[in-house]
């Protein structure tokens, strides 16, 4: 796993390596966002986690995952704020993200 200094040079290092497909939580699920397919937690595996602590401003703490379809190959990103923890995320959802931040 790399380490990065910026959420920029992370997302781009990702996309490089195959991971073209954002996802966003949806619910109880991921959705890949270029074809609106839903993914149950069931569904998907974290490959690699990064976090980004911001300095000064709790909002600016975010969570980067790379994430892979297992059954139709996806590959894609997940950013989301570490806020997104505590507002409404489904148990199976948020036990399978937080399991991946250390």
């Amino acid at each position: 796993m790399e380490n990065y200094n910026k959420i920029a040079e992370a997302i781009i290092d990702l996309q490089l390596r195959g991971y073209d497909q954002d996802f966003v939580i949806k619910n109880e699920h991921i959705l890949c966002v270029q074809d609106s397919e839903l993914i149950s937690p069931d569904d998907f595996e974290v490959i690699d986690t990064y976090k980004f602590d911001g300095a000064k401003r709790q909002r600016d703490n975010y969570v980067i995952y790379a994430i892979r379809s297992m059954h139709n190959d996806l590959k894609g990103i997940l950013l989301t704020s570490y806020s997104t923890f505590s507002k409404g995320l489904s148990i199976h959802l948020w036990s399978k993200l937080g399991a991946n931040l250390k």
